[in-house]
């Protein structure tokens, strides 16, 4: 019995086959990103979640052991990621929160100060970390545009967008 084209395509990835790899994401981009749509809250969260997937998917290819798991492999890998985010999203973000003005009934001095601490908190980031938070918080660009403008990976996008929001936390924790 002839194993599939599918199972010798999956065989020559989890070899180590580059073009196997790339060929083998290709195939099953679509149907990834379609099971994504059913467990990602957003757009954008699924194109998060299905560069993820298949990020991993051929970092971690050569582990496979059996060809005929793969694309329940894949399955598991992007439902996982969907269900991350849905979890992160969830998360209140105080960073966001304190961008968005002070009520107008509170103190028009308090409202100054505050302003003045941010300004300092995002002029404080190194500049790798600030550049992305402006894109991606202030300006709200997509990370995977975000990584496209600056060349670098959505992965390091997401990264730096991490320690820049950790560090503006950080610093204005006393507006809490």
């Amino acid at each position: 019995m002839n194993p599939s084209p599918d199972s010798q395509l999956i065989n020559a990835a989890t070899s180590g086959d580059p073009e196997a790899i790339e060929q083998l994401l290709l195939c099953y981009y679509p149907s990834v990103t379609r099971f994504a749509r059913k467990f990602c809250a957003t757009s954008e969260d699924v194109e998060d979640a299905v560069q993820e997937t298949l990020w991993i998917a051929a970092q971690r290819i050569g582990t496979l052991r059996v060809a005929s798991a793969f694309g329940s492999w894949l399955f598991k890998v992007v439902r996982h990621q969907c269900f991350r985010l849905l979890k992160l999203s969830r998360r209140t973000d105080s960073t966001s929160a304190i961008l968005q003005l002070v009520p107008s009934n509170e103190d028009p001095e308090r409202q100054i100060a505050l302003r003045h601490d941010l300004a300092s908190a995002i002029a404080a980031l190194s500049p790798l970390h600030r550049q992305v938070f402006v894109l991606r918080d202030l300006q709200e660009i997509p990370a995977s545009e975000v990584a496209a403008r600056l060349g670098v990976t959505v992965m390091t996008v997401k990264s730096r967008l991490h320690r820049a929001r950790t560090t503006l936390r950080q610093a204005l924790e006393q507006w809490k």
